[in-house]
């Protein structure tokens, strides 16, 4: 016995034999919405061929996620079947069957095509009409014209066992359909172009030496004891007369160097107070720093997303969560050796003792003339990022065209992986655009490739290579 298999479309002449053999079995209890029989239709009659336009009307006015169920979407309409008889009827031509159908499903109406199945010892053959699987986003097919069983401007549906009118709750449902935006195949590939490197400094090398040289330096200043070394200007004995026109003149400087120091006004308590308050900004500071010098010896990333579908998308955003120790920093370019300036530390007190009055341009806003200008054109990043135990980047990606990519700008942002034991980096995309109200989804995986060492900038930086920690 021959058994109905809806799970794939009867399509191709194999494929329908198999279908009339199984609905001959049963009969017009196999009668459902994606399935009609009839025993017999006379297809040189316009009448008949009614019928035919009718069922195609009705399969393609079906809800995309009922047609879904069986055939693949598909509808069938097998012609001279009937239960324990395989009958067929005279074949015709298909464009004498199109010509009378099409006038009632119209130019742009649902695409139908027909398999004709020989039956074996008769000339005459079973018609199968099948119909293309409705879409999500298609409005409803009315009818073009009238005639016996139709009526133009009608909306017809197919049900179980019947093609009839639409009632009002259906109408809504295809009016839905058709408002609807067809589902997008999600095919987008996301990638982060570049290294993802983990971060390395020999701390002991950098901070403790670096802390100890300054700490030695300042402490050394309060120990020392000042010493003023005078010129007696006597005016009797060779040498005294020798010097006697330029001692008024030496005195003069001292004195103008005197009156041009400012006493230290700090105690020794507050001293060495402000030298511990400095070590403990500094270390903490210190963390920030060594992000700072990495991102100026990093190579920076970028984000590329490639269309792999042909839909052309508008206004495409992609939001990237990258996931454990792992957070992003602006790509700083150096434009050559890395120096004390670019990082945000604390700079050490000053030492003990007297300091010279200051006549910097700073007081005077009269000179803010002479200050140069750095004024340029802001340009926005093309990617935002946020940190926080794990970085979340935004991109506004724009236009993303069918089968084509996007990158971000280079040298804008690197990443810095900060646990030693993460080798690789899980992360999780989510792309919209508009027109298209689902929201398309994807992961990613990140191998960490590199180790940045800052040790040697860093000692370059605070100057502990060539002895002089100051």
């Amino acid at each position: 016995m021959a058994e109905l298999d809806t799970s794939q479309a009867p399509r191709g002449v194999l494929a329908a034999q198999r279908l009339v053999a199984a609905v001959a079995e049963v009969g017009d209890l196999a009668e459902r919405h994606y399935l009609e029989l009839k025993s017999t239709l006379d297809l040189s009659s316009k009448r008949d061929k009614e019928k035919i336009a009718k069922f195609v009307l009705g399969a393609a006015n079906r809800m995309p996620d009922i047609a879904a169920g069986a055939f693949e979407g598909y509808a069938a309409m097998v012609i001279g079947v009937s239960e324990g008889v395989i009958k067929g009827v005279p074949p015709v031509e298909m464009m004498e069957l199109a010509k009378i159908v099409q006038q009632y499903v119209g130019a742009g109406g649902p695409r139908w095509d027909v398999i004709w199945v020989p039956i074996e010892g008769s000339t005459k053959q079973v018609l199968v009409v099948l119909v293309d699987p409705p879409q999500v986003g298609q409005p409803p097919f009315a009818c073009r014209s009238s005639g016996d069983s139709l009526t133009s401007g009608r909306i017809y549906v197919r049900a179980d066992g019947e093609t009839r009118e639409a009632n009002a709750d259906e109408f809504d449902l295809l009016l839905k359909r058709g408002a609807a935006m067809p589902k997008v195949e999600v095919d987008f590939a996301i990638e982060v172009v570049g290294t993802i490197s983990h971060l390395a400094e020999d701390h002991d090398r950098t901070v403790e030496e670096y802390v100890s040289l300054q700490r030695a330096r300042l402490i050394d200043a309060l120990r020392a004891r000042e010493s003023t070394t005078t010129i007696d200007a006597d005016d009797s004995g060779p040498v005294a007369s020798g010097f006697a026109g330029l001692a008024p003149g030496i005195k003069g400087a001292a004195s103008f160097a005197r009156a041009m120091q400012i006493p230290e006004d700090r105690t020794e308590l507050e001293y060495l107070d402000s030298i511990d308050q400095w070590e403990t900004q500094f270390r903490e500071a210190w963390q920030a720093a060594t992000t700072v010098i990495a991102a100026g010896l990093l190579t920076p990333v970028i984000v590329r997303v490639t269309n792999r579908t042909t839909t052309f998308f508008h206004d495409v955003e992609v939001e990237l969560h990258l996931e454990g120790d792992v957070f992003a920093h602006d790509y700083l370019d150096h434009e050559g050796d890395v120096d004390f300036s670019y990082l945000d530390l604390p700079y050490p007190p000053r030492a003990w003792g007297p300091s010279m009055m200051s006549f910097g341009s700073s007081g005077h806003p009269d000179l803010s003339f002479m200050l140069p200008s750095n004024h340029t054109a802001y340009i926005p990043p093309s990617i935002s990022f946020r940190n926080g135990g794990s970085v979340d980047l935004d991109l506004n990606v724009g236009e993303l065209r069918p089968l084509g990519g996007y990158e971000s700008e280079d040298e804008e942002f690197v990443l810095i992986i900060t646990d030693d034991g993460l080798r690789s980096v899980h992360g999780t995309w989510q792309l919209t655009a508009r027109d298209h109200n689902e929201v398309f989804r994807g992961e990613i995986n990140i191998t960490a490739t590199d180790v940045c060492d800052i040790t040697a900038t860093a000692r370059t930086i605070l100057s502990l290579d060539d002895g002089d920690a100051g």
